[in-house]
C-alpha cells in the first residue's frame, strides 16, 4: 500500500512539474517539482517545499531518487527486463 501511495505522489508531482515548468526543454516528464527545484538551484522555492514538508533535505533527496529510479530502469533495460513495446 505504501508503494502505491508513493507512486501516486510521485505522479502528481511529475504532473505538477510539467504544468508549472516555464521551459519544457529544461525538464522531463519523469522529474518531480522538488527534484527540479533542487537541480535548478531555486533556493527560496526549494526552502519553501522543504519547509512545507518538514524535511530540510526533501528536494535534494527527491533529486537523488529521480536519478536512482532512472538508473534502475536503465539497468533493467540492459538486462532485458525493460518494458515491452
Amino acid at each position: 500500500m505504501f508503494q502505491r501511495l508513493r507512486m501516486i505522489g510521485s505522479a502528481v508531482s511529475q504532473l505538477g512539474n510539467v504544468v508549472t515548468a516555464f521551459d519544457l526543454n529544461d525538464t522531463g516528464a519523469n522529474e518531480s517539482i522538488s527534484a527540479r527545484m533542487h537541480r535548478q538551484g531555486h533556493g527560496f522555492r526549494e526552502w519553501l517545499i522543504n519547509s512545507i514538508l518538514f524535511d530540510d533535505q526533501h528536494c535534494e533527496n527527491a533529486h537523488q531518487t529521480d536519478i536512482d529510479d532512472a538508473m534502475s530502469l536503465l539497468d533493467e533495460v540492459a538486462k532485458g527486463k525493460g518494458f515491452d513495446r
